[in-house]
């Protein structure tokens, strides 16, 4: 099952985007409901085994659906104004459709929803359920936010979207650059969602996590959209990737990096972030995603915890919070702090932040403050904060790996 949901997921931001360029961004609803349901027919055509090609099953089923539906009413005339026949309408979409336009119609899609009249988190919302295939609810959670708050920038977004003629392709767009950074925050986000995400039943998704991948790739195959940038968000990627093996046991709990295997991490994709990385070392610019990945990468050359380089992951963290704090960057810079320096200095960084609101729902937060607080020798305080973290886990895995943490706890 799991297969074809990263199917469905996949072919919904395929077919939405490709409909979208032949329909219009004004009607992003008629493309939703076609792809809507063609997936709805394949889950009843399925029931009682796969296709040989499922892929191009779903696609043939959004085509005939498309063509059902201009054909009936001929009020979607209008939609293709320049094409005076049925078989017209046909050959379009068919072109539109086929595996080989994949490419433009998902780049197109990107950038167009990066319209300046709207703003970044309502173009990372409309990326990552667009294009990402992402439901209303992952995306909250992404953004730590609820699903009401995603819905109104749906709505927000489609009615912006009505008034643009076309999907212009990224070679004509005069502000790309503008409009990069939040493609290249909604896959940032697309990617965390696959590896550690809000699936309670499959919190690590390495398909996400691929697409993300493959995606800022994606990005990199276009002259127009092509940066330093992007280069670094694909290394960051790309060493976090080569931990998967490594993020869950044998009973589906989550591993702390200190208990990780690191014989077990990919090295093919260690050495390929190492080649993104040093594409994004051209000009004089040092974004997000450079530090991010450089953090990254110092975690997938160290032997072991002890032998990490803490100093230089500390000073990665320091400008990264000069540059974009966030409560998420100032928590991560505490945990290098404790290591660096101790857990005491790590536990007083963590304690400052009790008063942020996105991290009183944030179960990583009260599970660091746990560890720090246990090593500290706090056991009374490492308890309470492991419950309170065990109270907001989001999966099984989550809670169940501080479960064991109590456990262990209560022995030492």
């Amino acid at each position: 099952m799991g297969l074809v949901d990263d199917l469905f997921r996949r072919e919904y931001a395929h077919l939405v985007s490709a409909l979208t360029r032949v329909l219009g961004p004004s009607n992003i609803p008629l493309a939703e409901d076609v792809v809507q349901d063609a997936l709805v027919r394949a889950m009843h055509a399925w029931r009682f085994g796969l296709p040989r090609d499922p892929k191009a099953w779903i696609i043939r089923a959004a085509h005939n659906r498309a063509i059902d539906i201009i054909r009936r009413d001929q009020g979607h005339r209008s939609l293709l104004p320049a094409l005076a026949t049925a078989t017209a309408w046909t050959d379009t979409i068919e072109a539109a459709l086929a595996p080989a336009e994949e490419r433009t119609s998902q780049l197109a899609m990107m950038f167009a929803v990066c319209d300046p009249g709207l703003n970044r988190e309502t173009h990372v919302t409309l990326i990552l359920r667009w294009l990402c295939g992402l439901s209303p609810k992952e995306i909250g959670q992404a953004f730590l936010v609820d699903t009401q708050t995603i819905d109104r920038r749906l709505h927000r977004g489609r009615g912006r979207l009505r008034q643009m003629g076309r999907l212009s392709d990224v070679e004509d767009l005069p502000d790309i650059d503008a409009r990069r950074g939040s493609v290249l925050q909604s896959l940032y986000l697309l990617f965390n969602e696959g590896y550690q995400g809000s699936n309670s039943q499959d919190p690590v998704r390495p398909d996400l996590c691929d697409d993300a991948l493959r995606l800022t790739e994606l990005l990199l195959d276009a002259t127009a959209t092509a940066h330093p940038d992007v280069h670094a968000l694909a290394a960051l990627f790309c060493f976090n990737a080569a931990r998967l093996p490594t993020r869950l046991d044998e009973d589906g709990v989550f591993v702390p990096l200190a208990d990780q295997d690191r014989s077990r991490w990919d090295r093919a994709r260690i050495e390929r972030g190492l080649m993104h990385l040093a594409r994004a070392a051209t000009g004089n610019h040092m974004s997000r995603w450079h530090l991010e990945a450089g953090i990254a990468c110092e975690h997938a050359i160290a032997p072991s915890i002890q032998e990490t380089d803490w100093d230089r992951i500390v000073g990665f963290y320091q400008i990264l919070a000069e540059q974009s704090w966030s409560p998420i960057v100032a928590l991560n810079r505490a945990l290098a702090l404790a290591e660096r320096d101790g857990a005491d200095a790590g536990r007083r960084e963590l304690i400052a932040l009790a008063d942020e609101q996105k991290l009183s729902r944030y179960p990583f937060y009260w599970a660091a403050r746990a560890d720090l607080a246990r090593r500290a020798g706090h056991h009374t305080a490492a308890r309470e904060n492991y419950e309170q973290a065990i109270a907001l886990a989001r999966s099984p895995a989550e809670r169940l790996s501080y479960q064991r943490r109590i456990g262990n706890l209560k022995t030492s």
